[in-house]
């Protein structure tokens, strides 16, 4: 039962070390004081993030991630299981 709760203990973190790999390489975080960022400008490129196009939000490329131009999303550095880590946070204020 033990190495169960081991092995288990050691899948989950590799499972958290995985969500928290920074994302797509052309898309790296602005710099920010105190490692907040919010994505709420929306994205000069238009083959890249989120922009108004004829009068409708869309996205192109990378759109699940939350820090893609114009997603709305503030994301900030934080430590979870003594690892640093992004976490990213949507409100509709």
């Amino acid at each position: 039962m033990q190495r169960t709760i081991i092995a288990l203990l050691i899948l989950g973190s590799g499972l958290l070390g995985a969500s928290a790999a920074p994302a797509h390489p052309k898309h790296r975080s602005p710099a920010a004081s105190a490692g907040v960022v919010t994505y709420n400008r929306d994205s000069k490129d238009p083959n890249v993030g989120w922009h108004w196009d004829g009068g409708m939000r869309v996205c192109h490329q990378d759109c699940d991630n939350p820090e893609i131009p114009g997603s709305g999303y503030t994301c900030r550095n934080v430590q979870a299981f003594g690892m640093p880590m992004r976490e990213c946070d949507w409100s509709s204020d």
